[in-house]
């Protein structure tokens, strides 16, 4: 028996209105969370080699015939990162915080139903859900990770700016200069990445938020134990 391939355009309509029910629902709601997580990774990836760059060019600068010129680069360098870091907080810092709580809520949910801390179902671990949870959870401590370079990479920049500056401080025809590149850098805040002002990303947030969940759950791992 052969099938009728001539669908009406009532089903036609009905299929779009499943698929993309589906897709709004389901598949979006999934990806979402891991779509901006690769923005935020890409744009503190971004920053970290633009202040790489600017420290680079600060060295090679300290070795240049004409110091005074190398200087005005580097204002201008490290003006163009204060200005991005400056745009990626404005844009991305709110939907960060509320993006890492999710995710640190996933990671408790995945741990205790892991460990059988509970004995009820949790739906976020259903076999459609499930390999999204491990990817959230993987992309918390990410997020940390790779913002937490951007504050070690300025970390890092400030200190050359230091050294520069006192090469700058020993030549009686630069000893502004080095006045003026310290004032420079030091009326520009730390470039710190935040999750709305309420998380500063540095290394040590990524050991402390995996010690936490290290001690909570052998903390309820020994309150389990059976007497």
């Amino acid at each position: 028996m052969l099938l009728n391939t001539n669908l009406s355009p009532s089903f036609t309509i009905q299929y779009i209105a499943v698929v993309f029910y589906f897709l709004s629902t389901r598949i979006f709601k999934l990806f979402s969370p891991l779509l901006l997580t690769a923005l935020y990774i890409q744009c503190c990836l971004m920053l970290s080699m633009l202040i790489k760059q600017c420290t680079k060019e600060l060295r090679i600068s300290t070795h240049s015939s004409n110091k005074q010129n190398a200087f005005r680069s580097f204002l201008r360098y490290y003006g163009f990162c204060h200005e991005l870091f400056l745009f990626i907080e404005a844009a991305l810092s709110l939907q960060i915080f509320w993006l890492l709580s999710s995710h640190f809520t996933i990671i408790f949910i995945l741990i205790s139903t892991f460990f059988h801390f509970y004995g009820f179902s949790v739906s976020i671990l259903d076999v459609e859900h499930s390999i999204f949870s491990v990817f959230q959870g993987i992309s918390f401590f990410a997020v940390i990770f790779y913002a937490s370079q951007v504050e070690s990479e300025d970390r890092k920049l400030r200190y050359e700016v230091k050294d520069f500056a006192f090469r700058l401080k020993l030549l009686k025809e630069t000893k502004e200069c080095s006045e003026t590149l310290l004032d420079f850098v030091n009326s520009r805040c730390c470039l710190v990445l935040t999750a709305s002002g309420v998380i500063q990303f540095t290394k040590s947030l990524l050991l402390t938020s995996a010690g936490f969940l290290v001690t909570y759950n052998l903390l309820v791992l020994q309150l389990n134990a059976p007497q």
